[in-house]
């Protein structure tokens, strides 16, 4: 199968680039990030046949056209998000970007025969909408995640372009940049800062590693129905505190800190009653229409913790008393 990816480089991209390659799919990345820089993410795949980067803008819809014209995807899953929270990049890569690929899908679909166009799926991944009950207000760039989801499902209805929506929480392992929970919370007890929690410690988030996410995410694209959502979970709903008290445990047995448990360094803040729920996702329609089968939280925590402990600096540790 040919398969085209957009935001290939990013984290959830490159977790899918690597699952597509690996399941022997040929797969073109469309990524604006230089190609000079590394992406350790992908090192596993760069140079393995079937597998091709190029460094573009998704926004340039005369380049797109022609990639497309050139690659014949027989999927497209995009999954291309703006690396900065300023309002032009925003609107260049999620509005911009989304028409872009819209319109090279439905011209590329429209040459197509019969079976292929009965064969072709458009796949959009997105992050679980604020609860209802969050007083949290929205940032810009939910707003235009928001928007840019709306786009993405009315054009392809009108278009007749079969759109498949994979959604989920906390997306959470290897190559997830600071700004995540997890590793976040790993990189300021080993640098001996704390770790605020808001709410309490007592918001709950759905916790899926990405490797399942991925998984979900081809699965879809192989063999997911058209115009159906899937949503992706393990059952793995934990609150903030939770989850910080078990990492901090699991450091504890495996770089201990000479202060004392790593807990110590977990600092609450905000009143309980204010932290929102995480969604209660039903992924059976995935596990059963897909096929989709998870590793599991567990399994991906420990994958998530040996590439932190192993990447981050060593643990600070106190002065001895002269």
């Amino acid at each position: 199968m040919r398969i085209l990816i957009t935001g290939g480089c990013g984290y959830i991209g490159a977790a899918v680039t690597r699952a597509a390659v690996d399941r022997g799919h040929r797969v073109l990345n469309i990524d604006r990030r230089r190609k000079s820089a590394q992406t350790p993410a992908l090192a596993s795949v760069n140079g393995r046949p079937g597998y091709a980067r190029i460094e573009a803008d998704i926004a340039d819809r005369v380049l797109m056209r022609a990639l497309f014209n050139e690659f014949q995807p027989d999927r497209v899953i995009h999954l291309a998000a703006a690396l900065k929270d300023d309002p032009d990049s925003l609107f260049d890569t999620d509005i911009a970007g989304a028409y872009s690929i819209l319109e090279a899908c439905r011209r590329h679909v429209d040459k197509l025969d019969d079976a292929g166009r009965a064969a072709f799926r458009l796949v959009h991944a997105r992050r679980a909408p604020a609860d209802a009950g969050d007083d949290t207000a929205p940032t810009h760039r939910d707003a235009v995640s928001a928007t840019a989801a709306t786009l993405l499902d009315k054009f392809a209805r009108a278009a007749g372009l079969p759109l498949i929506t994979c959604t989920a929480h906390e997306v959470f392992g290897p190559w997830q940049t600071e700004s995540g929970f997890l590793p976040g919370l790993v990189l300021a007890l080993l640098s001996g800062r704390p770790f605020a929690l808001e709410a309490a410690g007592c918001r709950v988030r759905d916790w899926l590693p990405v490797a399942d996410f991925a998984s979900g995410i081809l699965c879809a694209a192989e063999v997911g129905g058209a115009f159906e959502a899937y949503d992706f979970s393990t059952g793995a709903e934990r609150r903030d505190l939770d989850i910080a008290e078990s990492v901090a445990a699991i450091i504890d047995g495996r770089q201990p800190r000479g202060a004392g448990p790593w807990s110590e360094l977990i600092d609450l803040s905000g009143i309980p009653d204010d932290a929102p729920p995480a969604p209660m996702f039903d992924s059976s329609p995935a596990e059963i229409e897909l096929g989709w089968r998870p590793a599991g939280f567990h399994a991906g925590l420990d994958r998530a913790l040996n590439w932190l402990l192993q990447s981050a600096p060593q643990p600070a540790q106190p002065l001895a008393a002269e």
